[in-house]
């Protein structure tokens, strides 16, 4: 991720760009790379990055994000080029990776085929650590399709940026 992209997570909240985003909508297709920038209550803001695939209702996702004019999606970007692991990074022990800390995690899957996520660590009442709503370590051992973990010390993360401790799903539904 280039550093003018980086600088997003730097910021306070900025106003969605909603025509731009259904611009993207009316040019993606199946292959193309795109960045998805979401904002969630549960995950705080984060960036994912990989191919475009069509789901079975025929909308275009990357990841595990539908693309869409949905209120949690900032921003999405086309023509980026595809992610690959930082296999240059060190091996990150993720006892050392409090919540709040910003990464960049490269993930590889069947379905997804190589794709990123760039944001904060998010920790809660359980063992897990997750950017976005994918496992990037159960306790002390990194998920099994997470290719590199980088952490990201020259970026400063707006306390807005960064979401509370997660709770369990039925109370954060009350």
């Amino acid at each position: 991720m280039d550093e003018k992209a980086l600088d997003i997570f730097s910021a306070a909240r900025a106003r969605r760009d909603v025509g731009r985003i259904r611009e993207a909508l009316a040019e993606v297709k199946a292959g193309d790379v795109a960045r998805v920038i979401v904002r969630s209550p549960r995950y705080g803001l984060y960036a994912l990055e990989g191919t475009v695939r069509i789901g079975v209702g025929g909308q275009p996702l990357v990841g595990d994000v539908i693309l869409a004019t949905s209120a949690e999606i900032q921003r999405i970007d086309l023509g980026i080029e595809a992610p690959q692991p930082a296999l240059e990074a060190d091996v990150v022990d993720p006892s050392t990776l409090p919540h709040g800390t910003p990464v960049r995690v490269t993930f590889v899957t069947p379905t997804h085929q190589t794709f990123a996520l760039t944001g904060p660590i998010t920790a809660g009442n359980d063992r897990f650590l997750l950017v976005g709503s994918w496992i990037v370590a159960d306790d002390r051992a990194i998920a099994p399709r997470v290719q590199s973990i980088e952490r990201l010390d020259d970026v400063d993360l707006h306390e807005v940026n960064v979401p509370p401790l997660r709770s369990v799903l039925a109370d954060a539904d009350a």
